[in-house]
């Protein structure tokens, strides 16, 4: 049976008996959209994990780098405490790419676009958009828990590029989404 409205009234009831008035588990556009769910719960899974990796890594540099203030230094090292606030930016720029790619929106069913687009080419199109983005993430998350807090100065800048080209890949699948609608 097509997912594509009727304008019988009998079809029309009989498809919703069988989609259980809204969703069918046995259709193929319902399980691409399911999966673009699940596959970006995934991405922001291992972001998720980065972003606490990353505040347990930033927590041992400040152990391990700046001493505790005295009367005699009662300054922090300025260049720790450049690269403490570093570590502090990466932070809050891969939960800000997690939150984007959470959020993320997918076509909704309704009837009038399904005379304009092929739902379920477009699911798709999408579903490799977002394993894209889990292999991105999930390279992200391997990099940060293999650093240590003496790594971070010199792995600092390939973090933050991985960071941008995650970030450039949710850009496009927004759209490559604004473009199909």
């Amino acid at each position: 049976m097509s997912s594509q409205p009727s304008n019988n009234a009998l079809v029309q009831q009989l498809q919703l008996l069988l989609t259980g008035y809204g969703y069918n588990f046995y259709n193929k556009t319902d399980q691409a959209r399911a999966d673009d769910l699940l596959v970006r719960e995934r991405a922001s899974y291992y972001l998720s994990q980065a972003v606490s990796t990353l505040a347990q890594l930033r927590s041992e540099y400040h152990i391990r780098f700046i001493p505790p203030l005295t009367r005699a230094n009662p300054d922090p090292p300025q260049e720790a405490m450049a690269q403490l606030r570093a570590l502090e930016a990466a932070q809050q720029a891969l939960a800000k790419v997690e939150s984007s790619i959470r959020g993320m929106s997918v076509p909704s069913q309704d009837r009038i676009w399904w005379r304009f687009r092929q739902e379920q080419a477009l699911l798709m199109q999408l579903l490799n958009f977002d394993l894209l983005l889990v292999r991105d993430s999930e390279q992200i998350y391997q990099y940060v828990s293999r650093m240590t807090p003496e790594d971070w100065s010199n792995q600092s800048s390939i973090l933050h590029q991985m960071t941008q080209q995650l970030a450039r890949s949710v850009t496009e699948r927004e759209r490559f989404l604004l473009l199909q609608l």
